[in-house]
């Protein structure tokens, strides 16, 4: 009988084909090759989105990585080992040397070592047609690394275990190292092959085993540009000590790992569903924690943060290489910064502590996925314009005037708030931030706030809103429109759903969250929303400013509505031509957490 070969090529996003062979067996129904070699193909797919293929692959594996697969029914039920964590190695131009090397990769001949709990030389495989299915999976400790099977791992090596096909669902392998060794690790998603498939290539694609994420920062205040902006280190530093770190940093409880064990599992091994099969991960006990992470330094654009999601400021180079964490925690970003006059005069103001929140559903960092957080200051900020965080109230006020010539009549001045909010949190599957300014049509957006920390979990179609504006406008707008409603802009009731159980993540499985935790809604095309959740209702308290009419005004006859002192007091007789009146509106006080969302046209 020929010898067939039996081959691990690592490719990106490539099937080789199984090798041509004319010895075929008379009368089969499917005409099947005479004792088949099963092939592995690969890929090689890196968070860096630039695959490698051939040597460059090899060199990113290591030269090498540990294979497991299985051999049983269909249904994953009475699975056989057949590669019990074989040793693959690259050698380079020995293709075509032996049976078993048709693409640089060997295994046959190779010592059995651990992690594999056989031992003797490793043998060729072939397919077995009277099985109906073969599962597959892999993975390699990554260049500069040694794979060790027992001790403690020190500088350079990872401690591996064996892939256990009696655990594949909860605890299917284990790596153990430092962050800087794990990040150079690479897993697989279990391959299966039916029946159909045999003698076809099993394709292995490689991803990292790290996460990497990055952080940016926009901001909208009219009439000021943003600069110098500091960043906290702690939730604990006084304002008045200050932000120490000119470097983003964001910090949380225990949420960045310096170290540890990681367990690779498949949950949904034999669903088949589109996600069946993925490997997951989950720390295990011995991991060493962090509780902050440097991004770099802030590349302003002129000096300045940029004024548009897709112009935001990003830190540092790039991303940052990270370790997963599929629990999340909440992050928060504490900073000081600069408010300079865009009207050329140089006037600044400095908020001191304003922060954000990102809730821990949105830090579910998965493997060789990339996470990019970006926060935005506008003029419905929090944080303190002064130093006395106890006595001094807590946003940006905007100054505005009221002003009227009238004789002997006492003038008014009125003062519109805008105040301090909760974080906010906007969603949409699929968005690239850095591409595209506004959100997409058609696809839900998901909003979650975050008040100091906390979740806020009592969302209703009491406090939680959506409006669709007649055109751009800052968040301050907004809340001066729904306070006192005479800025122009007008502000349309739109549908938003406060009341569902599941957000879609980036990898295709599920948030499951409880119902009032979030809002979501479907955008239209060029429409520009503001979400608007109520805070706390305030009272409501009326003002009064000095008008002149040449003739009656419509709704002259509206009780309360003109008056004749500037304090509320005196009901006009009848109407009079050029005399001055004082007109009433009503500021509602309420306090709203408010984000502005435009929709791409």
């Amino acid at each position: 009988m020929k010898k067939f070969s039996f081959a691990f090529v690592v490719l990106a996003g490539l099937a080789l084909a199984s090798c041509n062979n004319d010895n075929r067996i008379a009368g089969e129904p499917d005409n099947k090759l005479a004792g088949e070699a099963i092939e592995f193909g690969g890929g090689f797919r890196a968070i860096t989105r630039a695959n490698a293929t051939g040597a460059d692959a090899a060199d990113l594996l290591g030269k090498e990585f540990v294979v497991f697969g299985t051999k049983g029914n269909a249904d994953g039920t009475g699975m056989e080992m057949v590669f019990d964590n074989y040793r693959v190695k690259w050698a380079e131009n020995t293709a075509g040397t032996t049976a078993s090397n048709t693409h640089d990769w060997e295994y046959v001949g190779y010592a059995l070592q651990a992690p594999s709990s056989l031992t003797g030389n490793q043998t060729i495989k072939y397919w077995d047609y009277s099985k109906a299915l073969y599962q597959f999976a892999a993975y390699s400790v990554g260049k500069g690394n040694t794979l060790i099977t027992t001790g403690t791992p020190t500088a350079g090596q990872i401690l591996g275990s064996a892939i256990d096909k009696d655990n594949l669902a909860t605890a299917a392998y284990t790596l153990q190292g430092a962050a800087a060794d794990l990040a150079k690790c690479y897993i697989t998603d279990v391959v299966p092959m039916p029946k159909s498939n045999f003698n076809n290539v099993v394709t292995l694609t490689f991803r990292s085993l790290a996460t990497k994420v990055r952080m940016a920062l926009y901001e909208t205040v009219p009439g000021y540009s943003v600069n110098n902006v500091r960043f906290y280190s702690d939730a604990t530093t006084s304002i008045a000590t200050g932000a120490s770190s000119a470097s983003a940093i964001l910090f949380g409880n225990n949420v960045f790992y310096t170290a540890g064990d990681y367990t690779v599992y498949f949950p949904d091994i034999n669903a088949g569903t589109d996600v069946a099969n993925l490997a997951h991960v989950s720390m295990g006990t011995e991991k060493t924690q962090g509780n902050t992470q440097n991004f770099g330094t802030i590349n302003y654009s002129g000096g300045f943060l940029g004024k548009t999601l897709n112009t935001a400021s990003y830190a540092g180079d790039g991303y940052t290489i990270m370790m997963p964490n599929e629990l999340g925690a909440t992050l928060e970003m504490r900073v000081d910064y600069d408010l300079v006059s865009d009207d050329g005069s140089g006037e600044k103001i400095t908020i001191h502590g304003a922060r954000a929140f990102v809730p821990a559903e949105y830090t579910q960092w998965q493997p060789n996925y990339a996470y990019t957080y970006i926060f935005k200051i506008s003029d419905n900020t929090n944080g303190w314009t002064s130093l006395d965080d106890t006595n001094d109230p807590e946003g940006l006020f905007p100054i505005t005037f009221d002003a009227v010539v009238a004789d002997s009549e006492t003038n008014t001045q009125a003062t519109i708030t805008t105040v301090a909010t909760p974080s906010i949190t906007s969603y949409q599957k699929g968005h690239d931030p850095a591409a595209q300014d506004e959100y997409a049509a058609g696809q839900d957006i998901y909003i979650r706030l975050m008040n100091e920390g906390s979740l806020i979990t009592t969302l209703s179609d009491t406090n939680s809103k959506l409006y669709t504006l007649d055109r751009l406008a800052t968040e301050g707008e907004v809340a001066d429109a729904l306070n006192i409603g005479r800025n122009g802009l007008v502000l349309t009731a739109a549908t938003i759903n406060n009341a569902f159980t599941t957000i879609p993540r980036a990898d295709g499985n599920d948030i499951t969250i409880a119902s009032g935790t979030a809002a979501k809604f479907t955008p239209v095309a060029g429409k520009i929303y503001a979400y608007v959740y109520l805070v706390q209702a305030g009272t409501p308290v009326n003002h009064y400013t000095a008008v002149k009419f040449d003739s009656q005004p419509a709704d002259w006859s509206t009780e309360g509505k003109y008056v004749l002192n500037p304090d509320g007091t005196g009901t006009p007789a009848a109407f009079e031509a050029g005399k001055v009146y004082y007109m009433k509106y009503v500021d509602n006080q309420n306090k709203y957490a408010i984000k502005v969302i435009k929709v791409v046209a």
